[in-house]
Order: structure tokens, then sequence, then C-alpha cells
């Protein structure tokens, strides 16, 4: 997904507290299994209903616009060419808000230079999960891309707007700092070929 609301291109899968295989963006949904019943035994959890998530529903992937110096050096803008996301809660904090939500379908944009009106076109339908606190901010985004994510100044990679591709685990700290705690695959940052 390109969202601006912390600046993720890409349909998300797979929290570090759960396991999900990776799977093709193509490929159907893929679901976190409920773990065997012999590790359940060994690790003595009680209580286990099975893995219920809640229904998918649509999402969709809103156009936007980063003034110049949040990712590039200029005003990035993306616009959504072909879209059909999806949008499901995995597990929900004990007061009822969204713990862990899944993300995945198709996902199409082109980012665009808004001074030049440059753009490229990429893949960003991966898919993955976003891990919220129980206040409703980030603390992690697991991606299986491709799918998009931008980095600022003082966040834990070189500013930009990258296209990932591959397994990367994003942590927020409390005070929003953005980490790459995991990076396996390859980083496109859109700006560089959109920088005149």
């Amino acid at each position: 997904m390109a969202l601006e609301r912390p600046a993720l291109v890409g349909a998300l899968v797979v929290s570090t507290l759960a396991v999900v295989p990776a799977a093709p963006a193509a490929a159907a949904p893929v679901a976190v299994a409920p773990p065997a019943p012999a590790v359940v035994a060994a690790t003595q959890v009680t209580g286990w209903t099975g893995y219920q998530p809640e229904p998918w529903r649509p999402w969709i992937q809103e156009e936007w616009i980063a003034p110049a110096g949040r990712y590039c050096s200029f005003p990035l803008g993306v616009r959504v060419v072909s879209q059909d996301i999806r949008v499901r809660v995995l597990a929900r904090h004990p007061g009822g808000a969204a713990r862990l939500e899944e993300f995945a379908g198709p996902l199409t944009v082109d980012f665009v230079n808004v001074d030049t009106g440059a753009s490229v076109r990429r893949d960003a339908g991966g898919s993955g999960v976003a891990e919220y606190r129980p206040d409703g901010s980030y603390a992690r985004y697991t991606i299986v891309g491709p799918a998009g994510f931008g980095f600022r100044a003082g966040d834990g990679l070189p500013k930009g707007y990258y296209i990932l591709d591959g397994l990367h685990v994003i942590s927020f700290d409390a005070d929003g700092i953005r980490r790459l705690a995991v990076g396996i695959g390859n980083r496109e940052n859109v700006c560089d070929p959109l920088t005149p």
C-alpha cells in the first residue's frame, strides 16, 4: 500500500509474533497457521481455541503527495494505477483495538516527481502484517514484498522512499523512529530514478 500513514506502499504479511510462509504477490492470501498440538503442549499454552481471523474486507489505497524533504529532495507523489487490496484483523488487544492486521492483494502505482512530472511505475502489491500498540500507534510492519515504505531523516535507513522486495521488518520506536529490523531481499529508493 502506498500509505502516507506511515508511508507504506504495498500490502503487508507476517508479524514477528506469528510465522507466515512467504508467497508470491499473485498467490492467494497467506494465513497464519496455529501451532501444532505438540508445540502447544510443549509450551503449556492454555485456552487455545484455534486460529479465527476476521473476514476480509476491501481496502483502498489513497493517492498522496509527500512534501519536498520528507523522503526525496522534491515533492513525491503516488498515483494508483490499479489495485485490489483487502485487509482483515488477525488479533485484537483486550480492549478491542486491532493488534494485528493482514493486508494482501495487487497494487501498481506510479511514483511521481511533482516538480518535473517524471514518473516511474512499480509493483507494490506484496503482502504483510501491521502490528499496533494498544494506543493505536505502529509497533512494527512485516512485509513480504514488493511493497513501499518511506524513511525520513533520523530514521534507521537513509532518507528515501523504498520499494522493498523480499522479507523486511520495520520497527517503530515509541518516539516514532523507524528502523529496519530485518532486511532480506532488494531495496530500491524510488527518489533516485526521479532525481533530475
